[in-house]
């Protein structure tokens, strides 16, 4: 009752105060506005970045793509990646504990090994796991300028692995100099110009807790610390052309704990990510052009009791060429290049002993087209072929149609795409004492998405959308003693609805979204965690005195998983998530709080492993 009545409390508040006004596309901006920073005279407000990777601007329309701001990562304290995730409609993570630790990510149902992470558009992950799966807790937002979730099948937009979806952390220079600090930790940001052309900005932070214990029942906390910063830099040769580089670096150190209460102590895990990007980039009116290098490095150390230590590593390069072209009004074109070259190598010596020393490179071709038949009917093609020295060649694409107005202010997108996903260099090259041995002969799981949406403007700036797709993924790479082969007779099967509505003016911003899921294997059993039913919530509203009030709801729904210690299919119960914070602005510095899981919710997720209950933090915000 307590939490029906809070929940009823805060959409009256929002009805209450909320002026319907319009709703621009989100992360879309065709007019720059000029701002007057403090620190910086004629600076947009919003920077456009290259484009998504082998698109235009009919593609860009079709695709379900979410973008997480800067402004919406400090208003509901999404301190992790893990918490942005979760603010996506119909993508899951799924956290083994509390802040820091394991997470794996479900893209509409899709397994966690099939959603593709890039830094800026380059794909960095990690080929040192067995599955080549990303660890989504290790990554904190004090250093990322805002969030990107492509939904679906993506292999002819990003290569290989993009099988499920894709999520790219996007690195920029932020114009907005200050100092934030809170009880876990600061972070801050400085931006600055130097002479005529060269464009500095540097940001980072530390964030440190100690609440829970990642194993539920557990006598002792596990904590973390993160150590994140980026530095951009840009020289501006001319008006046209510009040289930029990147430099990203995350530090984080977390206790970790076993699949058993007598296994706490002693467990610690060291996760690094380095990566640096440079680019050429030539850019008008009707072209876009550019040339980027960009090399990576994962390097992971767990430790346990008795001195035994387990070492990942991998490293990656990746030279990137693409020229787009608005040809004329009515037509577009784009064509690219990319190659990549990874290598990986673990060794993991104890009680149980495995190791990896394995490599690959990949070299991929795309182009894509966009045509207007006329002011309200589009269709774009998108193709990209990539050949592996291991695995041999794929290729993906996508076809689309865009309808506007087919009756005023409603647009219909329908679209046919697929991916694939590489074998791991574990699941290709890996070996252990148990008498396993990687599997050279493997080839890549293939999937196909549908997808057809509708959007609705209700008025200026309110809108409400519907996706309905469906995915089948096949080819599936599962482990059958003693390696890994494809099963050629068994696919996973992901279909469901979207539904999303919006809106937002000067002091209110508001948006409900819900997701029905069905994600099944071949013989039609349910997958593990997978809720069927997920909604939430999002508000933010600034009172007359300056008061600014953000609240973020979310609804799991039950689903099935695997029991922690004797291994067996269980039910999980839904859960509610209800944060709140609040902040105002006294002499410039902005003074808040933050209350997360403020109905208290005790819950594990997954099976066995506990979570943070209500948690409070204060947050001082100064900007110079």
């Amino acid at each position: 009752m307590t939490r029906i009545v809070l929940i009823l409390f805060l959409v009256w508040l929002n009805v209450g105060h909320a002026e319907i006004v319009q709703v621009k596309e989100r992360g879309v901006a065709d007019d720059l506005i000029t701002c007057e920073w403090e620190n910086q005279e004629g600076v947009p407000c919003v920077t456009i970045t290259v484009p998504i990777s082998n698109s235009n601007k009919i593609s860009e329309k079709i695709s379900t793509k979410t973008i997480i701001t800067k402004q919406e990562i400090e208003d509901y304290n999404l301190k992790d990646l893990p918490s942005v995730i979760n603010h996506v409609n119909n993508v899951i993570a799924v956290q083994s504990g509390g802040t820091g630790q394991q997470t794996s990510i479900f893209t509409r149902g899709s397994n966690s090994n099939h959603t593709l992470v890039l830094l800026n558009g380059i794909p960095i992950n990690d080929q040192s796991t067995t599955n080549g799966a990303y660890d989504f807790g290790q990554d904190f937002m004090t250093n990322v300028l805002f969030v990107e979730v492509y939904k679906g099948s993506a292999g002819h937009h990003f290569g290989a692995d993009a099988i499920g979806g894709a999520v790219n952390i996007v690195t920029d220079i932020d114009w907005e100099n200050k100092v934030v600090a809170h009880n876990n930790g600061m972070a801050g940001n400085y931006a600055t110009r130097i002479g005529d052309n060269w464009q500095i900005g540097i940001t980072g932070g530390v964030h440190e807790e100690k609440e829970t214990s990642a194993l539920s029942g557990a006598n002792e906390k596990d904590g973390v610390k993160n150590q994140s910063f980026t530095i951009n830099a840009i020289n501006w040769l001319n008006e046209h052309l510009r040289f930029k580089s990147t430099l990203f670096a995350r530090n984080t150190l977390a206790d970790i704990d076993g699949h058993s209460l007598a296994l706490q102590e002693g467990y610690d895990s060291d996760n690094n990510l380095y990566a640096f990007q440079t680019s050429l980039e030539f850019n008008d009116l009707t072209t876009s052009n550019y040339i980027t290098f960009h090399s990576h490095k994962h390097d992971r150390t767990y430790n346990s009791p008795n001195n035994e230590v387990d070492d990942y590593e991998s490293d990656s390069y990746v030279l990137k060429a693409e020229h787009s072209k608005q040809k004329t009004e009515k037509f577009s074109y784009g064509l690219g290049v990319e190659y990549k070259y990874d290598d990986a190598f673990f060794s993991n010596q104890g009680s149980y002993n495995s190791s990896l020393s394995g490599d690959y490179d990949n070299i991929g071709y795309f182009a894509n087209i966009g045509y207007s038949f006329n002011n309200s009917l589009s269709s774009t093609i998108n193709y990209r072929t990539d050949n592996n020295s291991t695995v041999g060649s794929n290729d993906s694409y996508k076809i689309g149609l865009l309808k506007e107005d087919i009756i005023p202010n409603l647009n219909f997108k329908i679209s046919h795409s697929t991916g694939f996903k590489n074998p791991s260099l574990y699941e290709l090259h890996g070996a252990d004492n148990y008498g396993y041995v990687g599997n050279k002969n493997l080839t890549s799981e293939k999937s196909k998405t549908n997808e057809l949406g509708f959007e609705y403007s209700i008025s200026n700036n309110s809108m409400f959308s519907v996706n309905l797709f469906e995915t089948s993924i096949s080819n599936l790479i599962e482990y059958s003693y003693p390696t890994y082969e494809n099963n050629t007779t068994s696919s996973l099967n992901q279909s469901g609805v979207e539904l999303a509505y919006g809106f937002r003016n000067d002091k209110n911003s508001f948006r409900i979204f819900s997701s029905s899921l069905s994600s099944k294997k071949t013989d039609g059993t349910d997958q593990l965690r997978r809720p069927g039913l997920t909604w939430g919530a999002n508000w933010g509203h600034i009172l007359e005195d300056g008061l600014k009030v953000n609240t973020n709801y979310n609804f799991i729904g039950n689903h099935l998983d695997i029991h922690n210690s004797n291994w067996s299919i269980i039910d999980m119960p839904d859960v509610h998530l209800l944060d709140l914070s609040l902040t105002k602005n006294f002499y410039g510095i902005d003074i808040g709080f933050s209350i997360n899981n403020l109905l208290d919710e005790n819950f594990e997720a997954p099976h066995g492993f506990s979570k943070e209950g209500r948690n409070l933090s204060f947050v001082f915000k100064s900007a110079f």
